[in-house]
């Protein structure tokens, strides 16, 4: 179960990594600092718990590119609950603008599109896809071992 919470985590962490970008520099540094205390929460069930649900949160509001109290400013020393943290009014501004987010989970299994990626050898990926007529198409990746 652990296993689960810490792979939530991280598959979340690259997420919210991307998304920061899209902040003006100057709301990124708290944030920053929030995921950096998020990253001590690891001794326990409950703090990996407690740490989980703070990220969702903030992925939340990144994905409406506005960070909202408490997290504009420092994290607290000791952590508590999220409820406990966030007004009830940030909260219910946060779910409701994401609402058309979440509108997905809300259709029956049959009405969800689904996407299938095709395996390609990694010989014939650039043989697989389109060529433009004009311009160019660029593939990057980017690996890394850091951590926010």
């Amino acid at each position: 179960m652990e296993a689960k919470l810490d792979e939530n985590f991280f598959y979340n962490t690259m997420l919210t990594k991307a998304l920061i970008q899209l902040l003006p520099p100057y709301e990124r540094k708290a944030t920053l600092m929030w995921f950096e205390k998020l990253l001590t929460l690891d001794k326990s069930k409950e703090e990996k718990e407690m740490r989980n649900e703070y990220l969702w949160f903030i992925l939340l509001m990144l994905q409406c590119q506005k960070i909202r109290e408490p997290f504009n400013s420092p994290p607290p020393e000791e952590m508590e609950p999220l409820r406990d943290v966030v007004p009830a009014k940030v909260y219910e501004e946060v779910l409701i603008a994401n609402d058309e987010n979440m509108e997905w989970l809300d259709k029956p299994e049959a009405q969800k599109k689904t996407v299938q990626f095709n395996q390609t050898a990694p010989p014939q990926f650039f043989s697989n896809q389109p060529t433009p007529k004009e311009g160019i198409i660029c593939y990057i990746a980017a690996f890394s071992d850091r951590c926010i």
